[in-house]
């Protein structure tokens, strides 16, 4: 195997990290202040980025770091679906048996919420990965949810997640009272040039190797196919390492970046 050719002791560019050993970017700290800031004030929080850029991961290290006492996750990863269809996975994840009817579901949710700050002591954190995907409806019924106290209360936190077609929609005007609501957005770049340099040392030292690998052209090369997005950067780099084990190339260089860009993307 071509992890044995360069004598990794773990297979590197892993797309699900230790979170122990995460690459803090530029980027990487901006979002973890603003959820940080997101889960002491609450309110409405929206992450954008390009596929693959670590939306998803900044927030299960987001989530993962909070005290479970405090805080109840309440994590959907929406596709597809009605405005009813959302209320009912939210109503799931509360630990409900949903409501029937769209009213009542409502309802239903926003007692199990109040119930949570009031009784348990716990604050819900409401998020919706792959938010970009989410109808109109569904997205229109989501300030129903936040409304406590004729909006003087913040009993759930929501996080919204998605691409940059997200943001396009919320600057719809049906959207009004939802965006009026966002009090913290980032969007997530990938990494820079010099990020990526650094990047590839720390994937490569965490898997056992301290050598580089990557000549200083192909290195630029791969910075030039993926834009610095992580999940590209991973999939070429093992591309790239994968096809230089099974030439007996001991590093990868400009001309096999460019056959590893070939078959990584289509």
């Amino acid at each position: 195997m071509w992890e044995s050719f360069f004598g990794f002791k773990k297979t590197p560019f892993s797309d699900s990290p230790d979170t122990k050993q995460l690459f803090s970017s530029a980027a990487w700290q901006q979002v973890n202040a603003r959820l940080e800031f997101l889960a002491q004030h609450h309110g409405v929080g929206l992450l954008t980025g390009e596929v693959g850029a670590g939306k998803s991961t900044a927030a299960r290290v987001f989530t993962a770091a909070l005290n479970p006492n405090l805080y109840k996750i309440l994590y959907i990863h929406f596709s597809s679906g009605t405005a009813l269809d959302l209320l009912r996975q939210i109503a799931l994840t509360l630990d409900l048996q949903p409501a029937h009817f769209r009213g009542d579901l409502v309802r239903q949710i926003a007692d199990a919420v109040v119930r949570l700050n009031q009784s348990k002591k716990q604050h819900p954190i409401l998020i919706c990965d792959e938010a970009h995907l989410l109808p109109h409806p569904a997205l229109e019924q989501l300030p129903l949810l936040l409304n406590f106290d004729m909006d003087s209360s913040r009993y759930l936190t929501l996080l919204l997640i998605g691409q940059p077609l997200l943001r396009r929609t919320l600057s719809l005007q049906l959207h009004e009272a939802l965006r009026q609501r966002i009090g913290t957005h980032y969007h997530l770049e990938g990494l820079t040039r010099e990020e990526l340099d650094a990047y590839l040392t720390q994937q490569l030292k965490a898997a056992g190797v301290t050598q580089p690998l990557f000549e200083d052209t192909a290195r630029q090369g791969l910075y030039q196919a993926t834009k610095g997005i992580p999940r590209k950067v991973n999939k070429l780099a093992v591309t790239a390492l994968r096809l230089a084990a099974e030439r007996k190339a001991p590093i990868v260089d400009d001309a096999l970046l460019l056959d590893a860009t070939s078959e990584a993307f289509l």
